[in-house]
């Protein structure tokens, strides 16, 4: 048996999965947060040196900084409507 506590990414998945309706609140939460991003333009979020095309830095130092907020709203707004189907269908 293992008699260690349980660390801090345990404890918050065991939080989402005994209350399903929080993590779709987070969603939508993450997703506003995303979208506030795009629209404001928020440079900590856009401006950087890497050109790893996996981070929303080096999409924009790629493909231009327009593409790139225009690729983080499009996903904020996905998150904010994936969030709200499932706090209403859980």
């Amino acid at each position: 048996m293992d008699n260690r506590e349980p660390d801090i990414f345990e404890q918050i998945r065991n939080i989402f999965t005994e209350n399903p309706k929080y993590f779709a609140v987070f969603v939508v939460l993450l997703g506003i947060f995303m979208l506030l991003a795009a629209i404001f333009n928020w440079a900590w979020i856009f401006q950087g040196h890497s050109y790893n095309a996996r981070k929303i830095e080096g999409i924009a130092n790629i493909f231009g900084r327009g593409a790139a907020r225009f690729l983080f709203g499009a996903g904020g707004i996905a998150c904010i409507i994936l969030g709200i189907a499932c706090i209403i269908f859980i």
